[in-house]
């Protein structure tokens, strides 16, 4: 509905607006197993300490294609994260996502793998980071 007059949103729609506008954002800041593991991803993508294209590319297709979230807030969910990773160790992320069932642990595996494989190489500090994540997720190589 927009008022006849002058085309403009009503007051509800601007309402809505504001409230839908940001809700990827909110599902994060309210998910604390979400943010853990995309703090994970975000940890992956920098572990050979070059984000390549490809692995930026994978976290924001996991981020929108799996998680469901909305990519134009990609930007603002990287920003939290990093001040929420600020004092958040990859073992404190992973512990977070201990208590969820084997088959969400897994997938969340995969999508660190993904990101891992995105640039055709798996680096030594990938691995790493891989195999801990699995290990605190009760998966043993």
């Amino acid at each position: 509905m927009t008022n006849d007059a002058d085309k403009s949103p009503t007051w509800a729609e601007r309402v809505r607006g504001l409230v839908g506008m940001h809700s990827s954002m909110n599902k994060v800041a309210h998910d604390p197993a979400l943010t853990a593991e995309l703090l994970l991803l975000v940890r992956m993508s920098f572990a050979d300490k070059n984000v390549e294209p490809a692995e930026a590319d994978a976290f924001a297709a996991i981020c929108t294609r799996l998680l469901g979230l909305n990519a134009d807030e990609l930007g603002d969910i990287l920003k939290y994260l990093h001040e929420f990773g600020y004092e958040t160790s990859n073992a404190q992320a992973a512990e977070m996502l201990a208590g969820l069932s084997e088959a969400r642990r897994r997938e969340i595996l995969d999508h660190l793998a993904i990101v891992a494989k995105a640039d055709g190489e798996i680096d030594a500090r990938e691995r790493r980071l891989l195999e801990a994540t699995a290990n605190r997720l009760g998966f043993s190589g």
